[in-house]
């Protein structure tokens, strides 16, 4: 059996490369990235190991020199290893090892390299000459050939390899988005537990293991916040989550709150947030300026918590973000809480997070969760920016669709448990 390793950018370049080298009949052993390196390196590209029964077709003998060595992969039979060990190394015999350096330098300058290459198929086809002929594969070679032609199945429809502990379970949390790096992780873990966790826990083991890395996650505080600013970029859900927050605090909490709004940019805008303010019965204010919004809290001091809304902020527009500095100036001891789409692709999400970072932000909510079908992503997006995640919101209904941010229940609905 020859086994050989090809690149490519894709893994469909690197596809056609093995069927032109070994034939349509060919067996995939395994198929990997090649990343940079480091432990999040850019991915350049993918390598495929392929094996065939025989010799490679005629019109892949000119190549066999280049072709690079394989390295080892999951798949570890006597048959393999043997195919490693002789048919790509030029054999040396015992002579030639024992003869000191100045004889090889010698003898080297004596001998052409006709005759070095004549010697060198001579010796090879020896070797081959001497394995044992080809007989039925044992059962467990059987499974493995299977488990191969199943890959190359998977390979075929555009798929990535399972991890060798999560199994399918790795196709279902890469269509989620989750990070592969995250991915390698869960395998790890898994890998680590063994036998000791039953095959009926295994999601409840990879769940505490995605919640234990959410560590920066806890109940809001209201005690400590008597001021809290909600900033974010535009059609967020802002608005609703601040009216959320205030009828938690007046009808669940019995707190005496009061709305306060700086958004005079959109028409209406002050008009929907004092109509949350009637249902509730609490007071509602507009501030245009730093000190009007210090003026104000002053004169409602006696409130235990100040909702501030804003207007949302294009990420991009880094002049209209750094207007919300000079607002929290105004307000010492002030708490900013940024709102975050759930749906928001990767680039997106870190966009906003790098944009609004000039801020202090101590709190996080994450938006439109029930508009999420990428569990997977979000989890990546949230872990990779360490927010302080206090809740998601899960629907248009005020004040009900708004839950404490709990990293189990985020974790539970990435595994699928």
């Amino acid at each position: 059996m020859l086994i050989r390793s090809y690149t490519g950018r894709s893994v469909a370049e690197a596809l056609e490369k093995v069927r032109g080298d070994l034939g349509s009949g060919a067996l995939i052993v395994e198929t990997r990235p090649v990343r940079e390196p480091g432990l999040f390196g850019r991915r350049t590209g993918y390598e495929v190991v392929a094996a065939c029964d025989g010799a490679a077709p005629a019109s892949s003998a000119s190549r066999l020199a280049e072709a690079p060595a394989p390295r080892s992969g999951p798949h570890r039979a006597d048959a393999y290893r043997l195919a490693e060990s002789t048919a790509f190394q030029p054999p040396e015999s015992a002579d030639r090892r024992q003869t000191d350096p100045d004889r090889r330098r010698s003898d080297a300058g004596d001998r052409s390299a006709s005759h070095q290459l004549a010697d060198w198929s001579a010796s090879a086809n020896a070797t081959t000459a001497e394995l044992p002929p080809a007989s039925a594969p044992p059962g467990d070679l059987n499974d493995e050939l299977a488990a191969i032609r199943r890959q190359l199945a998977r390979l075929a429809r555009g798929q990535p390899a399972p991890h060798q502990h999560l199994g399918d379970l790795a196709e279902a949390l890469a269509a989620t988005e989750l990070p592969e790096e995250i991915i390698a992780e869960l395998d790890l873990t898994l890998d680590a537990a063994g036998d000791r966790v039953a095959p009926d826990r295994r999601h409840d083991l990879l769940s505490a293991a995605l919640a234990r890395r959410l560590d920066r996650w806890a109940a809001m505080d209201w005690n400590a916040c008597r001021h809290l600013l909600m900033v974010g970029p535009t059609g967020i859900g802002k608005t609703t989550t601040i009216a959320k927050l205030a009828g938690e605090l007046v009808l669940r909490q019995g707190r005496r709150v009061v709305l306060a709004t700086l958004d005079t940019y959109r028409v209406g805008a002050q008009d929907q947030l004092k109509a949350y303010a009637d249902l509730l019965d609490i007071p509602c204010v507009v501030a245009a300026t730093p000190a009007q919004l210090g003026e104000l809290l002053a004169a409602h001091a006696a409130a235990d918590v100040v909702l501030i809304d804003t207007a949302g902020r294009n990420p991009a527009d880094a002049a209209r973000v750094h207007e919300l500095r000079g607002f929290c100036r105004a307000v010492p001891g002030i708490q900013v809480c940024l709102a975050v789409a759930a749906n928001a692709g990767r680039a997106e999400f870190a966009a906003v997070v790098e944009r609004f970072s000039t801020l202090p932000i101590a709190h996080t909510v994450v938006t439109k969760l029930d508009e999420c079908a990428a569990a997977g992503r979000l989890y990546g997006c949230l872990r990779r920016h360490r927010l302080n995640v206090r809740w998601f919101t899960t629907g248009q209904e005020v004040p009900t669709d708004i839950v404490a941010a709990e990293p189990m229940a985020l974790a539970r609905q990435v595994i699928g448990a």
